[in-house]
């Protein structure tokens, strides 16, 4: 995850832990990017949110059920 932004972690039913962070994209287009501590499995999940600002504050207000039901609907990503 980029230094600098708003990072989360939590763990999976499986015990693997998670980081979670806001990405800006194309068109100001906001995701959020989940990287699993082990191993390179990157997931991403497309917000519907005007602003990075509006995004940081929804990951902040996120319970961990709703990291968890993101991260399960979340496609696979790859950087590029």
């Amino acid at each position: 995850m980029p230094e600098g932004e708003r990072v989360r972690t939590f763990e999976d039913a499986a015990g693997r832990r998670w980081d979670v962070a806001v990405s800006e994209e194309s068109y100001g287009m906001q995701r959020l990017l989940f990287a699993a501590r082990r191993g390179s499995e990157l997931r991403a999940h497309a917000l519907e949110v005007s602003s990075r600002d509006d995004a940081e504050r929804m990951l902040l207000a996120l319970s961990e059920v709703e990291l968890l039901a993101l991260l399960a609907v979340a496609g696979e990503w790859w950087p590029g």
